[in-house]
């Protein structure tokens, strides 16, 4: 069966989801299955809770800390004709819980590296939004006793990253690292987490760009995801 189309209202001057969105969808869904219970934390337009949604019957919960984001997730499920919960707020704060999958894209820019005056975008990608050890500490509480986190961050936090997993007994079980040439440094980690003792699976890894063209892997991914995006200058 063909997949159908997601269409993806964005603003023009907001956060617009990227490649790091797709390669995080393509991750996530090796360990996806029907009849779950799944949420997706810093939802910005909605872009993988709803790629979840399309491609596997669960039960779907969108959050995002700015309301006009949250707006716009809920325009853009109604077009897809996809059901689910939308929450606008700051997760930290929130009860929500039982839940078999969390995954997110969420903020990881530091203070000092990315200067925004668009709150948006500051929203978007500041880490101080949404600090990892708390939102970590949250998804333990969130999750199933035998539930999973799928998440992406910049690699060269990867400290940060460890630290924050580990204080609250998560265990990596499947990496993956993104790079966007060969000869470039990895500026992506995908990681899939569980309260277990398995041995991490490192996994090969996935390059954006060679010279000016995407890898095959990398249109495969853009294939399998078939999205669309429609800028908006405001929400209507």
């Amino acid at each position: 069966m063909d997949t159908k189309k997601l269409e993806l209202y964005q603003l023009s001057n907001g956060y617009c989801y990227n490649s790091d969105s797709l390669f995080l969808y393509s991750f996530i869904r090796n360990f996806l299955k029907d009849n779950i219970k799944l949420l997706d934390i810093g939802t910005g337009c909605g872009i993988l809770g709803l790629l979840c949604a399309r491609d596997f019957k669960i039960d779907l919960t969108l959050n995002d800390i700015n309301p006009l984001m949250t707006n716009i997730a809920l325009k853009n499920a109604k077009h897809n004709n996809i059901i689910c919960d939308v929450v606008n707020g700051d997760i930290l704060e929130s009860k929500l819980s039982g839940f078999d999958v969390i995954v997110s894209n969420p903020p990881f820019y530091r203070k000092d590296i990315l200067d925004s005056k668009n709150n948006h975008l500051y929203l978007a990608k500041k880490s101080e939004n949404l600090p990892l050890s708390k939102l970590v500490r949250f998804v333990k509480n969130a999750l199933k006793p035998s539930g999973i986190f799928i998440f992406c961050y910049d690699a060269k936090e990867i400290k940060n990253v460890f630290h924050s997993l580990e204080i609250n007994n998560f265990n990596i079980e499947v990496l993956r690292f993104v790079y966007p040439k060969e000869n470039k440094n990895a500026n992506l980690m995908m990681c899939q987490c569980k309260i277990s003792k398995s041995q991490t699976k490192i996994l090969p890894p996935l390059y954006n760009f060679i010279g000016s063209e995407n890898t095959k892997e990398a249109k495969e991914i853009f294939k399998t995801c078939k999205t669309l995006s429609i800028k908006l200058d405001n929400l209507e």
